[in-house]
């Protein structure tokens, strides 16, 4: 997986101050993105690659969580994370019941608190985006595989020639870096990084 600079993320919250105060807050550490609607943010989602999507819940014609809601159905990769300043637990509970949002965010937020949430958020988007990566590989060494596996089938040799032999070995060292990757991705790390 390429390594970024900044971790792209993208906040949406309808009134243009704390877009302006969120993304003073997080440029440093993210390149933001931000929408004053869930139409707009759609529209930037479309254009760019995001990892985390931050948005208020209070919005007027698409809430934060029916603009979740589609960004998990066109978006499944990013990380949902809402906020508001509202008692909107119903709201919330629901989106998190049906998995779309990652984490809920009081207003006023905490910068530090904020910012750990963002970082854990992006952690989570890295192991997601490295097991869909790892399935895609093992997919591949599988039908490497059984093509190998057909070819020493038709020919029904007894003996294997060291160009057989060769490619045998390498079949069996991409296999085993594969398992290392799998174990890796199934078992998150112990210690995680602090912020």
């Amino acid at each position: 997986m390429p390594s970024i600079s900044k971790r792209p993320i993208l906040v949406v919250d309808d009134e243009a101050e704390i877009l302006q105060s969120l993304k003073s807050l997080l440029r440093h550490e993210f390149q933001v993105y931000t929408a004053g609607s869930g139409k707009e943010a759609i529209g930037i989602l479309q254009e760019q690659v995001v990892h985390v999507v931050m948005t208020d819940q209070r919005m007027p014609q698409m809430t934060g969580v029916e603009f979740l809601r589609r960004v998990k159905s066109d978006h499944p990769e990013a990380i949902r994370v809402i906020f508001t300043g509202y008692a909107d637990v119903q709201a919330v509970i629901e989106a998190v019941n049906q998995g779309n949002i990652f984490r809920y965010v009081s207003k006023p937020w905490i910068p530090e608190e904020l910012i750990a949430t963002l970082n854990e958020a992006g952690r989570t988007y890295d192991r997601i985006a490295e097991r869909e990566a790892l399935l895609g590989d093992l997919r591949k060494h599988e039908e490497r595989c059984m093509a190998f596996d057909e070819m020493i089938r038709k020919e029904q040799t007894a003996t294997i020639d060291a160009a057989t032999a060769a490619q045998l070995h390498s079949l069996f060292g991409e296999g085993r870096q594969l398992l290392a990757r799998l174990g890796a991705a199934i078992i998150p790390p112990a210690n995680p990084p602090t912020v």
